[in-house]
């Protein structure tokens, strides 16, 4: 699951590079994807921390205690996803303060922004990945993790090239 997860960037660096400003696209978004792995790695250990004692709560049979976990882990993810659209705010100066190229800046923003606006479902879709891992269900979040990183790929072009009905959003696509 956390395999398919990370490929987003890379999809989107494959297509962003066939446009016109190809090279600082593929530079901003790669960048603005390593961003986007470093609060992941953040929202990672949160993950850990609550599968192993949900795991351990369902095994010992406790499941008021597994439920309350699951519940406080709910309001955290609310929290942790808000923090990061806020933080998405900042997207510029983020990228600013790593001394890129203002075309490279320019790109990696449009991305970075919408990345970090969507860390609140995002949070909430690793958050039921994670809780269904720790109940014992591991296939149903890889399955959903296939299927989202496969539209991912099929719309992204759509989005990215403004093909058939889809406005043509360039990085801001590929984000989205």
């Amino acid at each position: 699951t956390q395999a398919i997860t990370t490929l987003g960037p890379t999809f989107d660096m494959i297509w962003v590079g066939r446009l016109e400003r190809g090279a600082a696209a593929i530079a901003g978004v790669g960048i603005a994807g390593m961003v986007v792995q470093v609060v992941g790695a953040a929202r990672m250990g949160l993950q850990t921390g609550t599968r192993a004692i949900v795991a351990r709560s369902i095994g010992a049979g406790n499941e008021q205690e597994a439920n309350h976990v699951a519940q406080q882990y709910f309001l955290v993810s609310i929290a942790f996803g808000i923090l990061m659209a806020a933080l998405g705010f900042f997207s510029r100066q983020i990228l600013l303060l790593l001394g890129l190229e203002s075309d490279v800046v320019t790109q990696g923003t449009a991305y970075l922004r919408i990345q970090l606006f969507g860390m609140v479902t995002m949070s909430f879709q690793m958050m039921s990945q994670s809780l269904m891992q720790a109940s014992g269900d591991a296939k149903t979040p890889m399955w959903i993790s296939i299927g989202t990183r496969l539209l991912h790929v099929a719309l992204a072009p759509f989005l990215i090239f403004g093909w058939w009905v889809f406005p043509r959003l360039e990085v801001s696509g590929a984000a989205l």
